[in-house]
Parts: C-alpha cells; structure tokens; sequence
C-alpha cells in the first residue's frame, strides 16, 4: 500500500475514533455524577500531558522510527479503551485522559513527520491538505456515530476503539507500504532555511489560533444555551468550525502564493478577531454563524501553516511535528481554562473578547518578529 494512503486512512480512523469517545467520556462523567469543575479537569490533564509528552515524542521517533512508535502508539489507546469500560469514579476518567494523552502525542507527531519525508514543496502541499481533509473528516463523523452508539449501548463505542485500534496495530506491524522520496531540486532545498525563519511566527499564530478554538468550544454552547438557541441549531452552528476549517484546507492545498509570506498569516489573524467579536456581540444565530465560520478558516490556515514550515526543512522532521502539537494542546488547554475564568467573573462573552486579545497579541509579535531576507526579495527568487 502506498504511503501516503496509508497515513491519510489511519488518521480518518483515529480523529474519527478519538470524537467518537471524545463525546462518550463526558457523557459517562455525567452519569457518575461530574461537576462542571470535574469535566474541565479531566480535558485539562489530558491537554496538558498531550502538549508535555509531543515534546519529546516527535524525537522518539526519528531515533526509533515513525512506524513502530505508531504502533505502540495504537496499542496503548486500545489498552485506554479497555480502560473505560471498567470506570467507576470520577478519578478513573481523570487517570484515563492522562493516559490517553501521552498515547495520543506518540501518534500524531511521528505520522506528520513520516508523511512529509522526504517531500517535494508541491507534493509536501498536496499531501498534506489530504491529510488534514482525510482528520477532519474523521472529527466530522465522529461525533454523530459516537451519539447513536451511546444510545443504543454506552460500553459499545469503546469497543468499536479498542477494535479499531486492534486493526491499526496489526496494520503498523504485517502490512507492506511502499514508500518513494522526491529528488529535490535545487531550489527546494535553498528555501529551506526559509521555512525555519517563517516557523516561530507560525507557532505563535497557530498558539493563538487554538486558544481560541479551545474558548469556543468549550463555552459557545453554554452562551447559546443561555440565549435560547434550540440544540439542533446550535450542533449546526459548532459544526460551522469544521466546515470552515476543511474548506480552508482544500483552498490552502491548492496554492503556494501564500507560502514565505507574512500577509495572509496576518490578515487570517484579523478575520478571526472580527469573527470572535461577533461572538462576543451577537444575539441572532446567523450572526453567530458568521463569527464561527471566520474562526474556522482561521484554523484551516494557522494549522496548515505551521504544519507546512515544520516539515518543509532539512533533517528529521519529529522534533519539530512534536512542537508543533505541542502547541495545538497547549491552547486547548489554557484557551479553555482562561477563558472559563474570565467567563466566571466578568460575563458569558467575556472569553471572546480574551481571545481577541491574544490573537492581537500574536499579531504583535508575529510584526516583530525579523526575518533574516526580505519578503519581496524571496518572491523575486521564486522561492
């Protein structure tokens, strides 16, 4: 089996197996009788373990090689799947998503970096706008399988995991795939250094990006719900970020005009804060639907940009996947948590301005930032 197909089908499978319990755990934390304050924990230790663990992972990795650490990977979620079967108390969950998260970084980090060995600049752009169609996909579907499973049976959406996972595992271990390396020219490997002076303004931004996310996520549902918002609207409302996030993708893999460029990393940024704005403003749904839209191609193209400049540079690329989901958890985790309590003490609408804040912020730093070339001399290179 070819690579590349290969990698996008497991990360359809996981993303899709990860919303798929993402959404029954805190239904089974409800059931045991879970707080407000005992749901945010339990993502909370999972976010956090998840951004310290894919800092070291990545390099993991490159030293023992992407596949087996895949697979041990696979094989530890599965163990966690059997895991929820038996909870019993809120501190089992709590366990369970530290668990989960330090299996989970020894995944994602280590396929990033092996589906972009090796890569050309287009066929790096190409396939990784599959590969964040193919995840984002799997978190679309997830969520509606996860909901039926649970009705009918709770114990059976783990036990469609700890299958899958079962699979994957065999899969890393019997399963021949073919792999082929771009001869790069010239002027690929010359832009390279490129790619590493771009990559610090596109961790901040993507930090920025995912606070964001994170607040929304985390609290848009409760200020609907105080407004009125039906929960059939307001499922069709959250499922907007993903909407928006895939459209991005596809646009972001379809050019390179934005590739070694300051503007349209800054001019994302931008949208995004009028988006939040109107979260932070609105009362009517379509109003909110705008909002959410623009904060989804945020998503899109913050996370295609920093995944991009990570790979797109000479010598294993594991360090820098593993910093670059590092970051991503680590704005799920703090976006959540800051903006709960800013929500707590200053208002429901509160965390979206919070989240404008910290976006402007990065901005900020992004137009400190120097790079060492001009930007218009880069684009008379070609580069």
């Amino acid at each position: 089996m070819k690579k590349e197909w290969f990698l996008y089908t497991i990360a359809f499978l996981m993303d899709g197996c990860m919303a798929v319990v993402g959404l029954c755990v805190p239904l089974v934390a409800l059931q045991l009788g879970a707080t407000y304050d005992d749901l945010g924990m339990i993502g909370a230790v999972g976010a956090a373990i998840y951004s310290l663990s894919c800092l070291f992972s990545g390099r993991l990795a490159d030293r023992f090689g992407y596949r087996y650490v895949m697979a041990c990977a696979t094989l530890l979620v599965g163990f966690v799947y059997v895991g929820y079967l038996f909870v019993g108390h809120i501190w089992h969950l709590v366990l369970l998503a530290g668990l989960m998260g330090v299996s989970i970084a020894h995944f994602w980090p280590p396929l990033q970096a092996w589906l972009g060995r090796g890569k050309s600049r287009q066929h790096l752009l190409k396939d990784l706008g599959r590969f964040n169609v193919a995840w984002s996909l799997g978190f679309v579907i997830g969520p509606m399988v996860g909901g039926i499973m649970f009705e009918t049976q709770p114990s059976s959406a783990f036990l469609l995991g700890i299958v899958l996972m079962a699979v994957m595992f065999f899969a890393f271990v019997f399963l021949h795939i073919h792999e082929r390396d771009d001869v790069l020219p010239n002027e690929a490997i010359d832009a390279m250094p490129l790619a590493r002076l771009f990559l610090p303004m596109a961790f901040v931004a993507n930090f920025a990006t995912f606070f964001s996310i994170g607040t929304v996520r985390s609290l848009f549902p409760k200020l609907a719900t105080d407004l009125g918002i039906a929960p059939g609207i307001l499922g069709g409302l959250m499922a907007l970020i993903g909407l928006a996030q895939l459209t991005a993708f596809y646009f972001m893999s379809r050019t390179d005009r934005w590739q070694f460029k300051r503007m349209p990393l800054i001019l994302a940024q931008v949208l995004a804060c009028v988006g939040l704005l109107l979260l932070a403003l609105g009362k009517h749904p379509v109003v909110f639907a705008l909002g959410l839209l623009m904060v989804g191609v945020l998503a899109g193209i913050t996370f295609t940009v920093s995944i991009f400049y990570s790979l797109f540079t000479q010598g294993p690329g594991g360090r820098r996947t593993g910093f670059h989901e590092a970051i991503v958890g680590s704005g799920f985790l703090f976006g959540p948590l800051l903006g709960g309590v800013v929500g707590e003490h200053l208002g429901a609408r509160a965390p979206y301005g919070l989240a404008v804040v910290v976006i402007v912020g990065a901005v900020i730093i992004q137009g400190l930032m120097r790079t060492e070339l001009r930007e218009d001399a880069v684009i008379e290179t070609g580069v």
